[in-house]
């Protein structure tokens, strides 16, 4: 009986985390400069988007932003927020896709819905780096 109880106790924490929000992923440190939001990559915080493939978000005018680092020179920034069910996105730099593992929707890095069942882009944001500095425009 103890055994089964245990059996079952992992089985609702497994169902609770499949059936979570999306990706976890770790808050940018962000600032408002000339361009919109920056954030600064020398910020031991935002280590995470110094890498190709490092992916980070923040919140800025009701939407929580997904921003990715898809190449040495390049970023992207769109809504984070899946436009199927509400889950959190995250790209993979595997695929080079942007994924939500609720339901399986993927989407292009310019929003573009790739696969369902996500019948609506994700919102695109004007991203640049510059030297040390990410700016995206909201």
């Amino acid at each position: 009986m103890v055994l089964e109880g245990i059996g079952i106790a992992a089985l609702a924490g497994w169902l609770l985390d499949a059936c979570g929000d999306g990706a976890d992923l770790p808050p940018a440190t962000t600032s408002t400069c000339s361009g919109g939001t920056c954030i600064d990559l020398t910020d031991a915080a935002n280590a995470t988007l110094t890498q190709v493939g490092g992916t980070m978000a923040f919140d800025a005018d009701g939407d929580t932003i997904l921003v990715a680092r898809t190449s040495a020179t390049e970023v992207i920034a769109l809504s984070a927020v899946c436009t199927h069910a509400g889950c959190i996105v995250d790209y993979s730099a595997t695929t080079g896709n942007v994924e939500c593992e609720c339901h399986g929707s993927e989407f292009a890095t310019d929003g573009s819905v790739l696969r369902g069942p996500a019948d609506r882009p994700l919102k695109m944001y004007a991203a640049t780096l510059s030297g040390t500095t990410i700016t995206i425009t909201t």
